[in-house]
């Protein structure tokens, strides 16, 4: 078993005991793997062939970089049954979305699901700009996915397997756990390739300007202190359908209306409220000057005015 060593202390490798739990994982750290210009979405939709053969995978990624794409998700164990399992799941994928029918039924339940969450629509809108979001889904889901395979160990097998498929376009992340030794999994890390390329610091000095300013982290307190939001402001979000509301405290917390729970982080309040670690910044908007804008455009107008002093 692996063995991974961070500073003189060991982590040991911690196999996912279920599919659900490493799906869990894997969606917690989505925007790890696929680059923060993504979204991911917990559809659970089935992908019909012509004849009516179909299956369901795990998930669906928009990209917005440079070139827009989709992925198709698929969380996997290596203890699954390779050619019994794997293979025909992904197969069943790679034909199904080439069914025109299927092609419009992802497209209408991809356009309902982020119609429903106000974070998802607003995080496409800012990526998409004037753009028409169901023109936009109808054009990227018009070209051929990404089947994505995440899984605890990459193997030969899956390689040799995975290759015999007719898609040109198959990745296969490995995504390792390791628990430090003594403690368990309230200390752990990951192991895994993204797919995306992360900045390269050309410099000394510029390796350490991005350590100073990632060092920074900014809380509702300093909002306060700036006078960008106020105690009893209101933030809000709509999840699944469903609005929420909070109040900013005296004391820089944030207090939900819904079931008057008080929680020290915007983060903590949107996992409260969707089960999942969410970035809180992007997840509440609030109102400014008589408009609708993220949390994240106060805490960045803040760290702009703070670089220029």
């Amino acid at each position: 078993m692996p063995i991974l060593l961070i500073d003189c202390v060991r982590y040991e490798e911690r196999m996912p005991a279920t599919e659900d739990e490493f799906e869990q994982v894997v969606k917690e750290h989505a925007k790890d793997i696929f680059g923060e210009q993504s979204i991911y979405l917990d559809l659970k939709h089935k992908l019909r062939t012509k004849s009516g053969i179909g299956s369901i995978p795990d998930g669906y990624v928009i990209v917005f970089r440079d070139q827009p794409h989709w992925h198709i998700v698929e969380v996997e164990l290596s203890s699954h049954p390779l050619y019994e399992h794997i293979v025909p799941q992904v197969s069943k994928f790679i034909i199904g979305i080439k069914n025109p029918s299927t092609q419009k039924d992802i497209v209408d339940a991809l356009y309902q699901e982020i119609a429903s969450d106000e974070f998802l629509r607003l995080h496409l809108k800012k990526a998409i700009g004037t753009t028409e979001t169901y023109k936009f889904l109808a054009d990227l889901l018009s070209k051929l996915p990404v089947v994505t395979i995440i899984i605890e160990k990459h193997t030969e097998q899956l390689d040799e397997a995975i290759s015999a498929l007719a898609h040109s376009q198959i990745k296969i992340v490995e995504f390792q756990t390791f628990a430090r030794e003594g403690v368990g999994l309230n200390v752990h890390a990951h192991l895994f390739e993204p797919l995306y390329k992360l900045p390269k610091p050309s410099t000394v000095e510029s390796v350490t300007s991005t350590r100073v300013k990632a060092a920074k982290r900014v809380t509702l307190q300093d909002l306060v202190d700036a006078k960008l939001v106020n105690p009893s402001q209101k933030v809000f979000s709509n999840y699944k359908d469903i609005r929420y509301e909070a109040e900013i405290t005296a004391t820089s917390k944030l207090r939900l209306l819904h079931d008057n729970t008080t929680w020290n982080s915007l983060s903590e309040a949107a996992q409260h409220i969707t089960g999942t670690a969410i970035n809180g910044w992007i997840w509440w908007l609030t109102l400014k000057d008589g408009q609708e804008c993220l949390m994240d455009d106060l805490r960045k107008k803040l760290l702009q005015v703070t670089k220029e002093l």
